[in-house]
């Protein structure tokens, strides 16, 4: 094969994988492959420079905007660039040696770098007139973007307005993100919607940006975190450092963790420790980016027609390995959704034995058309379970079929229900869905009964202490049932039993999240509790009346209407209460020496989780919020305390430290 027909083929590959990511919302290639692609290309490149062309590209930005697409294309004020991705230590060293020789200084001279973390998200453009945010722009091309201001505007912690003084133009660069909390939660609401399937946070982001219907966006957890500027009239900044204060007195939540180091072995020090602590951090990395940190030097080093000079990406190691499907199962959760799981060969992949990846839901599995006996790339990211990234189809036998997915559930055998793209067992009292049901009615934010785990739970239904819901409430008939099983003493045993009956009087907020209504989480249970105050108004409440609830949409309506008139539902309902469980109404926010004050949460509690706290200030009538706004008159700092705390203080709002904290709940 010729060095031309290399250089083409690499080029196209990476066309249409820019083209699938920056026009399209998603990608064929993970991380790994692209960057190994891109270092092909530019090594063929380096060794035939002749054949450089000017639309390869290692010399552009992004990809081509879509002719006639969706969105409007309008031009950035100053060129959106990229940024040098680097995958080993002495990649980054001869960069460092380069910049030195630009510079002319001598090698030992260390310069300032300003390193943070490199946020896997989808990057946008913002321009702020007399401090008002008028138009957001993808990065398109790297020249012009198309214009997402629509859906930009919904994003929750993006500031409209910036507090004075401010340049009279400004772009404010940054990147759209979800964190993994965030995202975990759309997964969840995902299986019991029609939503579609989301396969990671980044394509999700790419996506929902394009999406034509704001109040999508809106609804998804998006959100923004600023890195540079671009153009901008009537302010300097000295460094990148000053830069970040500045955008972080402005409202713009800035990357944490940052440093500014002396030095390269001070970046490779960086991003080695944070490598090592990437699972703890709220956003997916997939590297770190250094920026020498003086703007004068910055402005001598220039760029290249694609990257500055002055920064780059040094990538983590990917998190993926090979390995082969055995079998593909099928599972049923507590909302009875039956999901198919690939049963692996296990193999070792960041420091975890994996024998399991997820796929979600069935159109998934025959949309990669994966496969028994398939050779498969897994990816793990955190805790999360792996998911299939990649299928090699061309190393299947001659006998692979597609996998069909089952007729009947998988447990009970019973009949089961297509909505969307989701089968469910309708069967309540199916043994996989009833002990899930279970573990989430004596969840901590649902009924919270201490001592009762699926572990328990599993015991209790094997043993037939439990086959509905309500038999958990009426064990006290069965103590010396009860006491006769395994690792069950009679202190453990009256602990539960304590546990159970203290139980029988929750929240009506909790009781709904207990209870399992589809689509209804800890959220919408706080709001449906909170407007209609009791469990018999709600149970009689139209469609037309649950949608005046904020938050709640024609979707969660009918689930909760259909909820109420299942005779099944209500013969569990009778029976808890025959049971002795009543729901406490409910009047709204409680009243309590906190009455009228918000709290925000940020950075980590010594002493007690963010859920502790929380339900600490609600018991004493206080409202949380997740984020920094107006109706805000507290914040709780904790160690690692990020851009909320700054935006706080400028906003002059009550901070408090742990123990300042402490202090005040236990008054």
């Amino acid at each position: 094969m010729t060095v031309p027909h290399d250089l083409e083929d690499l080029r196209r590959k990476i066309r249409t994988a820019d083209d699938q990511y920056y026009n399209r919302g998603y990608s064929d290639l993970t991380d790994a492959d692209y960057d190994q692609l891109f270092v092909q290309l530019r090594q063929l490149e380096a060794a035939h420079p002749e054949l450089i062309t000017r639309d390869s590209p290692t010399q552009t930005v992004g990809a081509p905007l879509p002719k006639g697409g969706t969105f409007a294309t309008v031009a950035h004020l100053a060129p959106m660039g990229s940024i040098e991705s680097l995958m080993d230590a002495g990649d980054v060293r001869s960069f460092d040696e380069r910049v030195h020789r630009l510079l002319e200084l001598p090698p030992s001279a260390p310069l300032p770098w300003s390193c943070e973390p490199k946020l896997d998200g989808t990057s946008a453009n913002l321009l702020y007139e007399n401090g008002v945010f008028v138009r957001g722009l993808s990065r398109g091309d790297g020249e012009q973007g198309e214009d997402l201001t629509r859906n930009l505007r919904t994003i929750r912690n993006l500031p409209l307005t910036l507090p004075g003084p401010f340049p009279t133009r400004i772009e404010i660069r940054g990147e759209v993100l979800m964190s993994k909390r965030g995202f975990a939660r759309l997964q969840e609401r995902e299986e019991t919607s029609s939503e579609g399937s989301f396969r990671n946070a980044r394509n999700t982001v790419a996506g929902t940006l394009k999406l034509l219907d704001p109040s999508i966006c809106k609804r998804r957890p998006l959100d923004f975190i600023a890195f540079a500027i671009g153009h901008v009239e009537g302010r300097d900044f000295a460094t990148h450092e000053a830069l970040r204060a500045q955008l972080a007195r402005w409202g713009f939540q800035v990357a944490e963790p940052f440093a500014l180091v002396q030095g390269i072995d001070a970046v490779l020090a960086f991003r080695d420790e944070l490598e090592r602590r990437r699972d703890a951090l709220p956003y997916e990395l997939d590297g770190i980016v250094a920026k020498i940190d003086r703007f004068d030097l910055q402005q001598k080093l220039g760029r290249t027609s694609r990257t500055p000079r002055w920064a780059l990406a040094y990538k983590f190691a990917p998190r993926l390995a090979k390995t082969r499907v055995l079998k593909i199962g099928a599972q049923v959760g507590r909302t009875g959704a039956v999901t198919p799981v690939a049963h692996l060969e296990p193999t070792e992949l960041a420091g975890v034995t994996v024998r399991n990846a997820s796929l979600h839901n069935w159109a998934l599995l025959a949309e990669r058309d994966i496969r028994e006996g398939d050779v498969v790339e897994i990816q793990r990211a955190g805790d999360v379970i792996p998911e299939i990234v990649r299928v090699f189809s061309e190393q299947r036998g001659p006998d692979s079929r597609p996998f069909a997915p089952p007729t009947v559930c998988p447990t009970c055998g019973g009949s089961l229900e297509v909505e969307g793209k989701f089968l469910y067992c309708i069967n309540l009292d199916c043994k996989d869905q009833l002990v899930g049901r279970i573990v989430h009615l004596a969840g901590r934010r649902a009924f919270d009964i201490e001592g009762l785990g699926p572990k328990q739970i599993e015991q209790l239904a094997q043993a037939g202490l439990v086959a509905t819901l309500e038999h958990v409430f009426t064990l006290a008939l069965k103590k010396d049932q009860l006491l006769e099983l395994e690792r069950w003493g009679e202190r453990s045993t009256q602990n539960l039993l304590d546990q159970v009956e203290r139980s029988k009087t929750p929240t009506l907020a909790r009781f709904l999240n207990g209870i399992g209504i589809r689509h209804v989480g800890e959220t919408t249970a706080k709001d449906l509790a909170a407007h209609f105050g009791s469990l018999d108004r709600l149970q009689h409440a139209s469609a037309e009346q649950l949608m005046a609830v904020d938050g709640v949409g024609e979707e969660v309506a009918t689930a909760v209407v259909d909820f109420f008139a299942s005779p099944k539902n209500q013969a569990t309902l009778r029976a808890l209460a025959a049971a002795g469980v009543r729901p406490q109404e409910s009047t709204g926010v409680t009243a309590g020496p906190l009455t009228g004050r918000t709290f925000v949460f940020t950075g980590g509690l010594a002493t007690m989780t963010r859920d502790e706290a929380k339900a600490r200030v609600e018991a004493l009538g206080a409202s949380t919020a997740g984020s920094i706004s107006k109706k805000v008159t507290d914040v709780v700092a904790g160690a690692d305390a990020g851009s909320k705390l700054d935006k706080a203080r400028q906003l002059g709002l009550r901070i408090h430290d742990e123990t300042a904290f402490s202090a005040l709940v236990a008054q």
